[in-house]
């Protein structure tokens, strides 16, 4: 006969009430106990048996938390994220997965922790615990299908990033429209949390018998909430988990490539390999030494608009007359009617500009926290050419950490809103400097850099940052506003819009355009007025464009489609430039690449993009396709090769494609008509970005890269057999 197990009762169950030294009888009745010395292994046995029950009653419960949060997903969440049934079914068991493990594990050590002041002690110590993770849980799957329900998307380290950066904005939604929806996700979580206090606390009255299905329950659910986080699952696993399980959505939005793994054939790796073949660093040296030999030296301003889309500006079509000192500008300029944003949120939208390096550098959204990497911004550029640099901007540029990305190593004069002493004007997660402020310091410092036009003066570069278009469009109020009403009554935060109230909110919006551009134009004027304007290259573009119910969607930072996408992109230099229009597609990394070429220079190895000045003349051409990203709310990955955009949802390992010439509002998706051509350019782009994640890795290999050259190279369109109709 086999000797008994002493931790075994006799009706076969395993207790988890000590045996050694502690009489079960005693146990049961509930009594205090004197417990004796046991044993450290046989003391954590007893503990993780004693919070088996609270774990195998918090996954049940959080099998019900899954299924609910799967249901009203599938009926109110927007987005592109559609689960299978499998996924589904997954989802639920990891829910109940992560659930059960929080209250096992915090149950087991509030029960082992409190074991030497007796059963009675250590069983309510084992409860609050419990109660206490499965709380936190349940809170943070709340957050999630908040974020789900206001933006559409998946719970990501970006995402939680942007939350925590657009704090009023979200805070705003939340209590204007949203309040409701978050006290009953709270008090269903408190509920919950009351619920599994009730039973667990009930269920540790009973005897104390813990039977083995439910100690090997408790287990399994570990192991399979461990594995889905911790193990290297292949990524297609990992997305399909992500789509319902919050918890492997944030993990895996960390640290690992998002890339597909179809892409790792020939043409693939060639591809990666030609954009890591970039310019050595040492070019740098060889490029300044030719510059030295500079003969003409124009001023340089670049104006950056905040969300100024192409389709609201006068020169592009755009039938209310909102911008009429841009319009004007452009009459005597380069223009380009195709020009796209590096990204439509700002904090990598404007460092594109003013450094011509694109911002996919890894899976998450980059706060330019590690800045290892060799990166050449525009008073970087001119000041070792004789330049006055100087940066004046309307916007607080310490906003997820713009003002670290444009700290380098040449000085430069530096103003943004939190210098400026006066009145300010309210954006919500930031107050802003006046426009008409910015513009007048802007112009007192011309005058100071250029000495009312003396031709003695070293010649100046500025970048200037205007913001009152940036919702909710915010411009002082003795500002003209020549569009009524401007008031919205109903709902009107970042978020969410009455659609009722849509004009009123685009005369709002316009009336801060008009304002914007009046700005531009004082700008353009004192240029004029101080016979500056002839030889300065002035390029006025924008960040990205603003949703209004485009797409079922408001303001920006949701999509790359063109609304939000593309942009204005102005050069003007009558000494050089004859004034035309340009249809072919443009990004703005090209801003400072075209400055160099103006120059005289020859192009700069750190830039990823690349000279247009000459476009739309005879043998001029782009030779480098045009890509964007989003790593916000959203993460998408985007490439335009006329005639297509094709859009990649890492999450989903899924690309939209849309033919822009046929369908200019991109109505229809056709990735699934033309698979060849998604497949063509699905492999530049994930190419691409994984030359630049690589590139970026905070491993030996990128660290190697970085030390040694500039930036991966941006590779071409497809041949266009490729991507000619059938």
């Amino acid at each position: 006969m086999t000797p008994a197990d002493p931790d075994r009762s006799p009706s076969g169950d395993w207790g988890s009430t000590p045996s050694r030294g502690q009489g079960v009888s005693a146990a049961r009745t509930g009594e205090s106990l004197s417990v004796e010395p046991v044993a450290r292994k046989s003391r954590l046995r007893i503990a993780l048996k004693a919070g088996a029950r609270a774990g195998s009653v918090a996954a049940v419960m959080g099998l019900v938390v899954s299924i609910f949060e799967q249901a009203v997903v599938q009926i109110w969440a927007a987005g592109r994220i559609h689960p299978s049934i499998t996924e589904r079914i997954g989802g639920a068991a990891l829910g109940a997965s992560f659930f059960g493990m929080a209250a096992w594990i915090a149950g087991s050590l509030g029960f082992l922790v409190a074991f030497g002041r007796g059963v009675e002690r250590a069983t309510k110590v084992k409860v609050v615990c419990a109660t206490a993770a499965i709380s936190i849980v349940a809170l943070f799957h709340a957050f999630a299908l908040a974020l789900r329900l206001m933006l559409g998307s998946s719970l990501t380290v970006s995402g939680v990033q942007f939350f925590l950066n657009s704090a009023g904005h979200m805070m705003s939604a939340i209590s204007s429209q949203y309040i409701g929806y978050v006290l009953m996700l709270l008090a269903g979580a408190i509920v919950l949390s009351g619920l599994v206090a009730m039973t667990v606390r009930r269920v540790s009255r009973a005897p104390i018998t813990v039977r083995r299905v439910e100690v090997y329950s408790s287990f399994g659910m570990t192991t399979l909430a461990v594995v889905a986080i911790a193990a290297p699952l292949p990524s297609s696993i990992t997305r399909g988990a992500a789509k319902t399980s919050p918890e492997v959505a944030l993990i895996a939005s960390v640290g690992a490539s998002r890339r597909s793994e179809r892409f790792t054939g020939e043409t693939f790796g060639v591809l990666t390999g030609a954009a890591l073949d970039s310019p050595k660093i040492t070019a740098r040296a060889e490029w300044s030494a030719n510059a030295t030999e500079i003969e003409r030296r124009p001023n340089v301003i670049i104006v950056t608009l905040e969300t100024v889309g192409a389709n609201h500006v006068g020169f592009l079509g755009y039938k209310r007359d909102a911008t009429p000192n841009l319009d004007r500008i452009a009459a005597d300029s380069l223009v380009f009617e195709r020009a796209y944003s590096t990204a439509t949120h700002s904090n990598y939208a404007q460092m594109s500009v003013i450094s011509s390096l694109f911002p996919r550098r890894g899976s998450a959204l980059d706060m330019y926290q590690r800045l290892d990497y060799p990166r050449v911004l525009l008073h970087d550029l001119m000041s070792p050419l004789g330049y006055q640099t100087a940066t004046v901007s309307s916007q607080d540029e310490s906003w997820q950490g713009m003002q670290r990305f444009q700290t380098t190593a040449t000085p430069t004069y530096f103003r943004h809103a939190p210098d400026h002493e006066g009145e300010r004007l309210d954006m919500v997660t930031e107050e802003i400097a006046p426009d008409e402020e910015t513009i007048k310091h802007a112009i007192q410092w011309i005058d100071r850099a250029a000495g009312g036009g003396s031709e003695a003066r070293e010649p100046f570069s500025l970048y200037v940052n205007l913001q009152s278009t940036h919702f909710p469009y915010p411009i002082p109020s003795e500002a003209p506003h020549p569009y009524e009403p401007y008031t919205p009554k109903g709902t009107f935060n970042y978020v969410v819009w009455e659609r009722d109230d849509l004009p009123t909110i685009i005369n709002r919006y316009d009336n801060a355009l008009r304002y914007v551009d009046a700005q531009v134009g004082r700008l353009y004027d004192a240029l004029a007025e101080r016979d500056l304007l002839h030889d300065t290259i002035l390029i006025v573009t924008a960040d990205h464009g603003e949703n209004f119910f485009d797409h079922d969607m408001v303001t920006h930072g949701r999509s790359l489609f063109e609304e939000e996408a593309r942009v204005p992109f102005i050069v003007h230099y009558p000494a050089w430039l004859d004034a035309r229009h340009v249809e072919e597609p443009v990004s703005t990394l090209d801003v400072l690449p075209t400055i160099v070429d103006l120059l005289g220079l020859d192009p700069h190895p750190g830039l990823q993009g690349e000279s247009v000045a000459w476009l739309g003349l005879p043998g001029a051409e782009r030779s480098a396709a045009v890509f964007m990203n989003i790593q916000g709310w959203k993460h998408y990955d985007g490439i335009v090769c006329m005639p297509y955009k094709l859009v990649f949802d890492p999450d989903t390992d899924e690309s939209a494609l849309y033919d822009l010439v046929a369908d200019p509002h991109e109505n229809n998706d056709i990735a699934k008509r033309r698979p060849e051509v998604v497949v063509a350019l699905e492999t530049v782009l994930l190419a691409q970005i994984d030359a630049q994640e690589r590139y970026h890795a905070d491993d030996e290999e990128g660290r190697l890269f970085r030390g040694d050259r500039f930036a991966p190279l941006m590779l071409p369109c497809p041949e266009p057999a490729e991507l000619d109709p059938p």
